[in-house]
């Protein structure tokens, strides 16, 4: 029998992608074998384990039901939840992820089944609220009703979409072609936030995706001899939401939540994407942020040292990225870090590097 995953609320799991018309024309065969049912991911003599191990079988609709009704159930309770997306340029990330328009139904990545899941729950809640009010029994008879759990009276959902180009964060909702970097902030309770950031209304998931196309067509991408539009920048898509909820006593409570989105630039060595001038000053940076962000996630799913009481230092502060993230990861935060790799040999090093 399988060890049951990770009880951190840090889930790590590794997306094997299809092998590419590219790769087979380059000679590529498969080496990277992957074992859903002791979750290890083998390349060569090495073996690694995970929370989750997703082969080139699995579907986009079958990734979703594994990986996000935890947390889209973490979201609508009130707490942040996160998924990041990560790996070389080219394997499978914003695929994954599902931020590009035009993708059918089948091929839906995990942002739009997301939203349709989001609000069709937040719809079945509130109708049922109004069902509970107009069914619910006279005032003599409510000292014998059972008391009711709380019910939502209202919720609103609004969107932001940024990228971290960089050591620069740029608001993907402002169409101006001078866009100003904006600035990271932190309030006195110790909450990080975006000076200037646009936070979108949206009232269904139509609106939302609508959201997130736009600000896809405004993320800065490049071709490199690896991908011929490689994401120069972190993407982090938000979903902000607050509910009121009134208790069985007539109390209104209201509660705000975080679902994030965040499609990280591909990792990379300049030889084998032929990066020069800019695009190797790109890549740098790209390499430095991911650095950062690993080395974050190491120390949030250290199970060893959590369970055993000692207090881990985690360096959001070593980059933008990270301490953007921060309110992201911390806290009672539900967060999943989805590796996307290539299966071929051609790629066998960076997969190696990822894994």
């Amino acid at each position: 029998m399988a060890a049951a995953p990770s009880s951190s609320q840090v889930r790590v799991g590794v997306r094997i992608r299809p092998i590419t018309c590219k790769e087979s024309s380059e000679g590529g065969k498969q080496v990277v074998e992957a074992n859903s049912f002791d979750r290890t991911v083998s390349l060569s003599k090495r073996k690694f384990t995970y929370d989750s191990v997703f082969d080139s079988n699995v579907s986009n609709e079958d990734l979703y039901s594994s990986v996000a009704p935890p947390l889209l159930d973490a979201f609508l309770n009130g707490y942040n939840a996160t998924i990041l997306a990560y790996g070389q340029t080219g394997s499978g990330k914003t695929y994954t992820m599902g931020s590009e328009a035009g993708s059918s139904n089948d091929t839906l990545g995990l942002i739009p089944r997301f939203l349709d899941a989001m609000f069709a729950s937040l719809f079945d809640q509130k109708n049922k609220s109004v069902q509970s009010v107009l069914k619910s029994p006279s005032k003599s008879d409510s000292a014998d009703a059972n008391p009711q759990s709380p019910s939502l009276v209202g919720f609103k959902v609004s969107a932001s979409f940024l990228e971290v180009y960089g050591e620069d964060i740029f608001d993907l909702l402002d169409d101006n072609d001078d866009r100003e970097s904006l600035k990271l902030r932190e309030k006195e309770d110790g909450e990080v936030f975006v000076v200037g950031l646009r936070k979108t209304p949206v009232v269904n998931a139509a609106a939302a995706m609508e959201v997130l196309n736009t600000g896809t067509m405004n993320r800065t991408t490049a071709a490199t001899l690896m991908n011929h539009t490689s994401s120069r920048s972190h993407a982090v898509f938000t979903i902000h939401l607050q509910q009121t909820t009134r208790t069985a006593e007539g109390v209104d409570i209201t509660t705000s939540s975080n679902m994030t989105f965040v499609d990280l630039a591909g990792s990379e060595r300049m030889k084998k994407t032929g990066a020069e001038g800019e695009r190797m000053k790109e890549g740098i940076k790209i390499n430095e942020g991911l650095l950062a962000l690993g080395n974050v996630i190491n120390a949030l799913a250290d199970e060893t040292r959590l369970n055993s009481g000692e207090k881990v230092y985690v360096p959001y502060r070593a980059s933008k990225l990270t301490r953007l993230l921060q309110d992201a990861f911390g806290g009672n935060s539900q967060t999943h870090f989805l590796a996307c790799v290539s299966p071929s040999d051609t790629n066998a090093s960076e997969t190696i590097s990822t894994l």
